[in-house]
């Protein structure tokens, strides 16, 4: 956001109460610390405009600069100085040649608000001087418990690939200084080829080390067939996994005309997200697969897993009306007698060569007729203090009605009831075509409160197509949404990758995204670029409105919550209203992970009447703080009394 005049201002007042003046203290949950006293925004009622400012060249990220460019970005904090950092991936399977093409890969630390490119000195991605390694995307957790984020580096390998990719995935300790190091003789294959599409960091088993969920799709694209089994690794909390797939109940069987109709079979996994949907403190975990097919809800009984996709509506939209799919309508017009083209409209394609692109028996039924999912958002989205969904879902004109589309599912009482789906022209989350041949590439999304009002907003990465662009859906008062991302100038050019920061710590949260050159033609509008340029859009509303900033820490294995606190439920308890936030760690196609600080907007509200902190562990263990004031990071670490600090103050820590 833009520069924020509360910084010296609240350094002030904390140095005043450092020395006894003003403060109070509640006597809830920790025990009594003294508050500092409230400093108090005067917004009005939201929502509040959104507005955001391309930063990318005044920070020197762009073609004159750094010269960032991928498709997939991710945050961490990787020194461990509360400036949010940046991994930078451009979805490839070949190692950098130093010196040599484009750069495939970056790490980039956050100095203040500003970038340097520390890719090199890291050796997250290889040592220049003995070889780099190759990295399709990278996500991050403190998975040896010392209390700074090691990383997972996947390497998408299929059949196409074999004996071409020069290293498999692997896991990386981090020294604390962004110094990086494999773990010797860990590997995580499953199957001769091993399509890593998403990693999924969770605590399935509570036991305070964080586990690894790995996604695959096909081992040869579009061989149903081929589609490998997604895994489950379970942290040993030191680096190290064991393949927990089994034991947890997470094994699927290979692609056949019964486990396809029992819904048993391996998916062409895409996405993959892992969140408390029934909030009874296990994380479940959620499955978006490709190529039409139904996705999978499994969830946590006890530390094990039953699927429940279909009995959720979560599998499919249920829509199987396939009529208007030109695919059929091509098969009709090759087979006019069949029954079931009885009443087929002509096709609005040409259908040479594609007389048999349909398949009947096969692409008529429900598990074919499913969606592209590509990723799962979780959050709160109607304030009612359950865990809602946003399906993301890439969709084509020529398919047709029956596939699925970009939308909410409402939680309902899951798992004793189903998501309801109150469609995007009740929710507002429609979108208008300019072509008839129009696609929705959205390929990654995130739920995101950008004007700090309490209310969950939508953004949208929509890529590799004509006519592509992120959207930006923000939440009204009266809980619907209006796209905005023209107006809010965050309407990007075959968006591809999001990463939720707030770069400049003054309080609200900015994006980063990355862009995709798949599909883009110099004849195309806007004009293909040079390069995958990444576009750092810096928030200039949110922080006019009250925040509360939340740095969490469980306090680790034994007995107590993963250090990095994925799974934690926070609640805050407000005049009128509750607001509802969860932990997710990483997660999505090719890497999703955001910022650790916790910005929950309040907006005109400038106290929390009570905040709550459900760490995930096995005692589901509960702590709560009586009026907290806003715009403050407040520091929780479980078991221990609560932090005060400025802005300025947490950053300079």
């Amino acid at each position: 956001g833009i520069e924020c005049p509360l910084l010296a201002l609240l350094t002030a007042i904390l140095a005043a109460c450092s020395s006894g003046e003003h403060g109070q203290s509640d006597g809830g949950g920790d025990g009594g610390t003294e508050r500092p006293p409230a400093v108090c925004l005067e917004p009005g009622a939201g929502p509040y405009t959104i507005s955001f400012t391309d930063v990318t060249d005044d920070l020197s990220l762009g073609p004159e600069g750094l010269a960032v460019a991928g498709n997939g970005a991710v945050v961490a904090d990787v020194d461990g100085d509360h400036w949010p950092d940046l991994a930078v991936t451009r979805s490839t399977s070949s190692a950098e040649k130093p010196g040599e093409g484009k750069r495939p890969y970056r790490l980039l630390r956050n100095a203040g608000g500003t970038f340097q490119d520390i890719t090199y000195a890291s050796r997250l991605f290889g040592d220049p001087s003995v070889g780099m390694r190759a990295s399709t995307f990278v996500v991050f957790g403190d998975f040896d418990g010392d209390g700074d984020l090691d990383a997972f580096s996947a390497v998408y390998q299929d059949y196409d690939k074999r004996g071409q990719v020069p290293n498999e995935s692997l896991l990386l300790l981090n020294d604390g200084m962004a110094h990086f190091e494999p773990v010797p003789a860990q590997s995580f294959k499953v199957a001769e080829d091993a399509p890593v599409t998403a990693a999924v960091t969770l605590d399935f088993d509570l036991d305070g080390v964080l586990d690894l969920f790995l996604a695959h799709h096909y081992g040869r694209y579009g061989y149903i067939n081929t589609a490998v089994m997604d895994a489950l690794f379970r942290g040993n909390g030191d680096g190290t996994f064991t393949d927990a797939t089994q034991a947890a109940g997470l094994m699927t069987m290979p692609p056949s005309a019964e486990t396809l109709a029992a819904g048993t079979n391996h998916r062409p996994s895409w996405g993959a997200t892992s969140c408390d949907v029934d909030l009874d403190g296990r994380p479940e975990i959620l499955v978006s697969a490709y190529g039409r097919q139904l996705n999978l809800l499994w969830h946590n009984v006890g530390g094990a897993f039953e699927e429940v996709g279909q009995a959720a509506g979560f599998a499919s939209d249920g829509n199987t009306d396939y009529s208007d799919n030109q695919f059929f309508l091509c098969w009709c017009s090759a087979h006019p007698g069949q029954a079931e083209c009885q009443g087929a409209a002509n096709p609005m394609i040409s259908c040479s060569g594609l007389e048999n692109a349909w398949q009947p028996g096969f692409d008529d039924q429900p598990y074919r007729l499913g969606g592209n999912s590509s990723n799962t958002l979780c959050g709160d989205l109607d304030g009612d203090g359950d865990t809602d969904l946003l399906q993301v879902e890439l969709a084509h004109w020529h398919i047709g009605r029956s596939s699925d589309r970009t939308e909410l599912l409402l939680n309902e009482g899951f798992p004793e009831r189903p998501f309801s789906r109150p469609g995007n022209e009740i929710t507002g989350l429609s979108r208008e075509h300019t072509r008839v041949d129009w696609n929705e590439g959205d390929l990654g999304g995130a739920l995101v409160d950008f004007d700090n009002d309490g209310r969950l907003d939508v953004l949208v990465a929509s890529s590799d197509y004509p006519d592509t662009y992120s959207l930006l859906w923000q939440q009204k008062a009266d809980g619907t949404f209006e796209e905005i991302s023209q107006g809010a100038a965050i309407r990007i050019p075959r968006a591809h990758g999001i990463a939720i920061l707030d770069y400049d710590r003054d309080g609200d949260y900015d994006v980063l995204l990355g862009t995709s050159l798949m599909r883009w033609s110099s004849g195309d509008t806007p004009p293909r670029p040079d390069d995958a340029w990444i576009h750092l859009l810096r928030n200039d509303t949110g922080q006019d409105a009250n925040r509360l900033m939340l740095h969490l820490e469980g306090s680790g294995a034994p007995g107590g919550a993963n250090t990095d606190a994925v799974g934690a439920i926070v609640t805050v308890e407000l005049d009128g209203r509750t607001i509802t936030r969860q932990v997710v760690g990483a997660h999505g196609l090719q890497g999703f992970q955001h910022d650790r600080l916790l910005i929950i907007g309040t907006g005109a509200a400038c106290i929390a009447k009570r905040l709550t902190v459900r760490w995930p562990d096995a005692a589901s263990s509960e702590e709560s703080y009586d009026d907290v004031p806003a715009n403050y990071v407040v520091v929780i670490r479980q078991g221990r009394p609560l932090e005060f600090l400025t802005l300025e103050q947490y950053a300079t820590r």
